[in-house]
């Protein structure tokens, strides 16, 4: 007769297999799919052989019925062959998918270990799940509890990005409010039915869960994918001031260590006061593949940014197209400061040059030579 835990795995293997022959037929790139259906065969065939050699955990010399006591049911074979798959779709997919397989299959492989240890701890089921409570749950519950805080935060953060600020604001006291009311109920009344203090935080849990699905699903607000453009990925390095990129823009520095070189605008003239030269210089040495530190410091009247000109730098869509590359800093005032790093893989091309320079301020600029 075959075990229990073998005709399990046999069933998660044929029906693999068949969604495997399916996926052959249906799906236009097989590849992710393939590989992820074939480690899930793989993982469950040798699962099967397991349970057939080890007759799900059972001996010879026990009772049928002693067996049966001893022996509980266990998900973690489930879980297990979840992260086999998670470390496969990894391979192909992302680092982050990879790293996901492996805490889950680390935790999963513990897990057992202590079930089955449990297990034979005595002849007594409760003992053996007391015992095993003893040893796991002091490790589970914060756990657990950190990455339900995680979810929930995660929850209410995207919900806090789909709603405009008035709404937003209304929101925290809405739900601060309920958080203070049910603390309050939960202190007063502390002899309340655990069923119904159980079902009070689930429901509040799946609602901003399910709430914050729904706001990823919907987007970020557009006001913050303008911010974001202009801000981070195509920030506007010109004369003008910028509505979102030169908000609050930073007046002193109060990290000075590992500075490179110091440019300095005064009465519209461009300098750089570089580390180890007593003289102000025209061009500032940059090394190559490094993080390199500049300080632009405006003594001028009016408000400037420095711009550095890397040349040009190709652009993922259309093929072949290419766009200017530049790095700035904010507006800066007068008196005030910003700091400014660039990392430069190579030297520019044959007839070409990196500089630096203020936009508004003609004919003045400084040379990034890198060797």
């Amino acid at each position: 007769m075959f075990s229990t835990g073998f005709k399990y795995f046999l069933g998660v293997t044929l029906l693999s297999t068949a969604a495997l022959i399916m996926s052959l037929f249906v799906l236009d790139q097989f590849a992710i799919a393939g590989v992820a259906i074939s480690m899930l065969i793989a993982v469950t065939a040798l699962l099967a052989g397991i349970a057939v050699v080890t007759r799900d955990g059972q001996t010879t010399t026990a009772t049928p019925d002693s067996s049966k006591e001893l022996v509980t049911q266990s998900m973690w074979p489930l879980v297990s062959s979840i992260g086999v798959v998670l470390l496969a779709l990894g391979l192909v997919t992302s680092a982050v998918v990879f790293f996901s397989g492996v805490v889950v299959l680390l935790a999963a492989l513990a897990e057992w270990m202590v079930q089955s240890w449990s297990e034979r701890a005595s002849k007594d089921t409760n003992y053996n799940a007391l015992a095993r409570k003893r040893l796991l749950n002091p490790i589970e519950f914060p756990v657990l509890a950190a990455l339900g805080l995680g979810v929930i935060i995660y929850s209410f953060s995207r919900i806090m990005l789909t709603v405009n600020k008035t709404t937003g604001a209304s929101l925290f006291i809405i739900f601060g409010s309920l958080v203070l009311i049910g603390g309050i109920l939960f202190a007063v009344k502390p002899d309340l039915k655990r069923s119904l203090v159980v079902t009070i935080c689930l429901l509040g849990a799946v609602g901003i869960f399910v709430a914050g699905i729904i706001s990823a699903t919907t987007g970020v607000r557009e006001e913050l994918v303008a911010a974001k453009a202009e801000s981070h990925e195509l920030p506007e390095c010109g004369a003008e001031r910028s509505e979102h990129f030169d908000k609050l823009a930073e007046g002193t520095l109060s990290l000075r260590s590992s500075v490179d070189a110091t440019i300095e605008l005064v009465d519209g003239k461009l300098t750089a006061r570089v580390v180890g030269f007593n003289q102000p210089q025209n061009s500032v040495t940059i090394r190559r593949s490094t993080s390199t530190n500049l300080i632009f410091h405006n003594m001028d009247s009016n408000e400037y940014r420095l711009v550095a000109d890397l040349g040009t730098r190709k652009l993922a869509e259309p093929e072949g197209a290419t766009e200017k590359n530049l790095v700035c800093t904010q507006l800066t005032a007068q008196g005030s400061e910003q700091s400014l790093v660039l990392k430069i893989n190579k030297p520019a091309p044959v007839g070409t040059s990196y500089i630096l320079s203020v936009p508004g301020v003609e004919g003045q600029s400084i040379e990034l030579v890198v060797p």
